[in-house]
């Protein structure tokens, strides 16, 4: 903009002083031809005053082309240009010649730089800065750009360099002193990054960021006793700075100081600067490590009850109470906490499916119950809702109830996900009626509304290979499931099955133990399909030692006596 300012002086200037001096001759001249010198000056001034005046890019842009093509070196024309044609890859070139045509002007200099930065053409732009730091040697920008790209490329202590020639003509600048501090550390020359941070905090004595950047330093350089206490200084100078509480916090946690972390902690969620949400957020740190959460839960809890005073009438802080009581073993005043707030407009379908959920661990079926309905009646349109319900009824074995359920949410679906989702449930509760034949269309329909649907593609893959059905079908299906979530156990289970249906039981078992890795060997029903598929390969007596194990984890001992009998059998 500086360049367009000049150049409207300019012209604004040569205009006047060729009004004011030829008045008298205009009307015996007015008919005389210009010079060609003029002529092209004349145009250029009305080229910038369509552009800064009208904002008529496209016409002054029209105007200096024309006047490149009478002479091609005309810098300003070349200048302007370079600053207003796109793309960039133009833009450069008319900056380039517009620099070659004049390279006594800094400002056709600096542009040709800028434009080499922004073309990532680091190296052809470092002598280019160079000139302009002869021809303007008081300019920090050509400094602070020279510093950036020999920092970005790899030589830091050129850059570090160009920090201290600037220091020289211009004198002290903050900003500048901040990278060549940032650099120092980069360079491990941890002495000289400290006395840079210690005369920027004489230089700037209530600049806290510097305090801070100083704490830092120290910190790094392995000086904790004078880290900790500059990093108190920089607190006692804004005791509600956030990002000097953080920085504190940080440094507690690296030394392990977990009580001193926490008094700090305290005083940053009490802050009236950091968002509820952020509060939350970091809370969440603390209590998702059960280690840490357990050591330092009194302290933790203390934190939660303030939170809860300074924001009573907040969800998501009532529930993070609650979730913490329910952590310390106090359900029935988590229970409380939890439907306090049942009747806020804020409260959610999820709120009242985490709680009846909570009610019925806690054997609280009378409490359940009684807001289960009044859920149904608040969110008689939420899929959620009706599909929790859906799966309710089919604990209590209501499967009619229960499909019922999940067509009347196909009425209220607004996405082919959510269909898609319905329709699954209702292929399973048909699954456990018996009825395949209408759980496959239903699964069919599922996956016409979403074919990515992977838990109706595991449940399809591994029910058809049940019934030796479509086998190839089922493992492309499967296949797709377990590709999407391959940590998922149950999934890796169901394709290394159907592989073993498939008589190919050396892939099946590499699969198989996969899936056994992902569980802990914790499933009985995995140990017995892994047994199985030890068997068919002639490996019985750990065939024999697995299905042991699955018993031993609660499959029933009948049936499997009954399952080990008719594998045998079929075998002769």
């Amino acid at each position: 903009m500086r360049g367009l300012f000049k150049y409207t002086l300019l012209a604004i200037c040569f205009i006047v002083i060729s009004v004011a001096g030829n008045y008298t001759m205009a009307a015996h001249l007015s008919d005389a031809p210009l010079p060609d010198s003029l002529s092209r000056t004349y145009r250029h001034t009305d080229a910038v005053k369509r552009l800064t005046i009208y904002r008529d890019t496209t016409e002054a842009r029209q105007i200096w082309h024309d006047i490149l093509e009478q002479d091609s070196t005309y810098s300003p024309a070349l200048y302007y240009l370079s600053i207003t044609e796109r793309p960039s890859s133009e833009a450069l070139e008319y900056a380039r010649r517009a620099f070659l045509a004049d390279t006594t002007n800094k400002w056709y200099t600096e542009n040709y730089a800028t434009k080499l930065v922004e073309a990532r053409q680091y190296t052809r732009a470092i002598p280019i800065y160079r000139r302009l730091m002869r021809l303007d040697p008081k300019n920090l920008n050509s400094y602070h750009a020279l510093a950036i790209i020999y920092g970005s490329s790899g030589m830091p202590y050129s850059a570090i360099s160009i920090l201290d020639s600037a220091e020289l003509r211009t004198g002290y600048n903050h900003y500048l002193a901040e990278i060549k501090h940032t650099l120092l550390l980069d360079t491990h020359q941890y002495d000289k990054a400290i006395a840079e941070g210690r005369r920027r905090t004489v230089e700037q004595p209530y600049d806290i960021e510097a305090r801070r950047s100083l704490a830092m330093t120290y910190e790094i350089a392995g000086k904790d006793s004078l880290a900790r206490a500059t990093y108190e200084e920089a607190y006692r100078l804004d005791t509600t700075n956030v990002r000097t509480i953080e920085a504190i916090i940080n440094y507690y946690y690296t030394k392990g100081n977990a009580e001193r972390m926490l008094d700090y902690e305290e005083q940053l969620l009490r802050n009236d600067n950091l968002a509820i949400e952020d509060k939350l957020q970091r809370l969440e740190q603390y209590t998702s490590s059960h280690s840490f959460y357990g050591k330092n839960y009194i302290r933790i809890g203390a934190i939660i009850q303030r939170l809860v005073i300074d924001h009573p009438n907040n969800r998501d802080v009532i529930d993070a109470y609650a979730n913490h009581m329910i952590a310390c073993g106090d359900y029935e005043q988590a229970l409380e906490l939890l439907r306090r707030h049942l009747d806020n407009d804020a409260t959610t379908a999820e709120d009242f499916i985490y709680l009846i959920q909570f009610e019925r661990y806690l054997e609280r079926n009378d409490l359940a119950d009684i807001d289960l309905n009044t859920a149904l009646e608040r969110f008689p349109d939420d899929v959620g809702m009706l599909t929790f319900y859906g799966y309710l009824l089919l604990e209590n074995n209501d499967y009619k109830g229960a499909i019922e359920v999940f067509k009347g949410g196909l009425k209220r679906a607004t996405t082919d996900e959510k269909r898609s989702e319905l329709w699954g449930s209702i292929g399973d509760t048909y699954h456990e009626i018996g009825d395949d034949k209408k759980c496959f269309k239903a699964y069919n329909k599922a996956l016409g509304y979403n074919p990515n649907n992977v838990l109706v593609l595991n449940n399809y893959a591994y029910f058809l290979s049940l019934e030796d059905r479509e086998l190839e079908r089922a493992m492309e299906m499967s296949y797709r499931a377990m590709s999407a979530e391959p940590n998922n156990a149950s999934y890796v289970d169901t394709y290394a099955w159907i592989l073993h249906r498939l008589g190919r039981n050396a892939e099946a078992k590499k699969y198989m133990r996969q899936a056994l890795t992902l569980s802990g060997q914790r499933e009985a029903s995995l140990l017995c399909h892994y047994a199985d598929i030890l068997w068919a390969l002639g490996e019985k007596f750990m065939a024999e030692t697995y299905w042991k194990k699955a018993v031993e984890l609660g499959y029933d001992k009948q049936e499997m006596e009954i399952h080990i009998a008719e594998i045998k059998s079929n075998t002769k």
